[in-house]
């Protein structure tokens, strides 16, 4: 079966060649433009990852990140933060945003290749220890 990933970025753009890229590496992918499409998409399907972008003009990339592991815990190390900013990455962020995997743009297909795969397999890889140590996944 194939990865679900849902992209968030607000740049039409770049949401079509990474729809475009995604599912050329063989994931299933549905792309939004803003937080609230996030939300009703999460609302009607799981997702293995989501690719966020950090500045979206609705709403801020990490506000929208923490709303988003609240309602759908099982998100919580499947995501992937992207960011044109260098200093977007604060300090002050809570740990579980910190241990986000960043693309910085612009980035190149192999990278976006790698944090994608590198991204599903560790989520994969500690959904599977959680198991094992007798919690739920």
């Amino acid at each position: 079966m194939k990865s679900r990933i849902l992209v968030v970025d607000d740049e039409p753009t770049l949401r079509r060649t990474l729809e475009r890229a995604l599912r050329s590496f063989d994931y299933d992918v549905i792309a939004v433009g803003e937080p609230h499409l996030a939300y009703e998409v999460l609302e009607d399907g799981d997702f293995d990852l989501v690719l966020l972008d950090i500045h979206l003009p609705q709403m801020a990339g990490d506000a929208l990140f923490l709303a988003l592991v609240r309602r759908w815990p099982q998100l919580l190390g499947r995501v992937v933060l992207m960011t044109g900013d260098p200093g977007a990455v604060r300090p002050d962020w809570p740990a579980e945003l910190l241990c986000c995997p960043v693309l910085s743009k612009p980035f190149t297909l192999d990278a976006l290749s790698e944090a994608v795969a590198g991204a599903l397999s560790t989520a994969t890889a500690a959904e599977s220890q959680r198991k094992r140590n007798g919690g739920h996944g």
